[in-house]
């Protein structure tokens, strides 16, 4: 999990709200008008166009409008407080919505992440909040695709969110792999150390790559293994 800065919410969601003041039971996550559509491509923004919890890579607006379609085809709105809470106005929070993994146009089964929590109420405990500014440090990445929780709310988190599900351990080995050891070779610890930090800035279309934070972990603690055998081989040697 990567942490979120939250934005100031979108025009569109402001004048929506202005517009329905006087008819508060059109003020209703999802109801006719709801401007679903500029709220998907301000929090894609936001969150660097990853899932908020599984770190997937999400499609920008740009490459939806490409193949016809809208950012539905790339993320669905996540309320991180459900929507069966029914506490009046919480499910027009911006500040209460992310984007997340799978797009809402899509059929396929998803066993983890937002579905995975389904109706889970982080209020009761045990869970990290994508918002927290420190949430990248509940959690440690291994190099075969795992997620460790660091804390007892990592520890949690990973449950509710099943992100250790067989798909996404599989696609964080193979990245991780591909970014440590490119074309079959591992990473001397000074170039861990530099995609260390290089993994962490977006690049020119504001995306960041998916799972960067395992990524960015990752080559940290291969940087120390490598500095780690360099000192023996010198002791050895002297």
């Amino acid at each position: 999990m990567r942490s979120i800065s939250k934005g100031a919410q979108p025009q569109d969601l402001i004048r929506w709200r202005a517009d329905n003041a006087a008819v508060p039971q059109n003020l209703v996550y999802g109801a006719g008008g709801f401007p679903g559509e500029a709220v998907r491509q301000s929090l894609l923004a936001e969150q660097l166009h990853l899932c908020a919890y599984t770190m997937r890579q999400l499609k920008t607006a740009e490459q939806c409008q490409t193949d016809g379609l809208d950012t539905r085809a790339s993320c669905h709105i996540e309320h991180l407080l459900p929507q069966c809470r029914k506490v009046s106005g919480e499910d027009i929070e911006y500040k209460n919505m992310v984007a997340c993994y799978p797009p809402s146009q899509t059929h396929v089964a998803c066993e983890f992440g937002a579905h995975a929590k389904a109706d889970f109420d982080p209020d009761t405990g045990g869970f990290v909040s994508p918002l927290s500014p420190n949430a990248q440090a509940h959690f440690k990445f291994d190099e075969r695709g795992g997620l460790h929780g660091s804390t007892a709310d990592g520890v949690s988190t990973i449950r509710v969110l099943n992100l250790n599900h067989p798909a996404l351990v599989n696609d964080r080995a193979a990245v991780v792999k591909g970014a440590l050891q490119p074309r079959g070779k591992k990473l001397t610890a000074q170039a861990a150390r530099r995609l260390a930090q290089q993994v962490l800035r977006p690049d020119a279309q504001q995306r960041l790559p998916a799972y960067c934070v395992a990524i960015a972990l990752t080559a940290l603690q291969h940087a120390d293994r490598e500095e780690r055998r360099a000192n023996r081989t010198k002791k050895v040697g002297a």
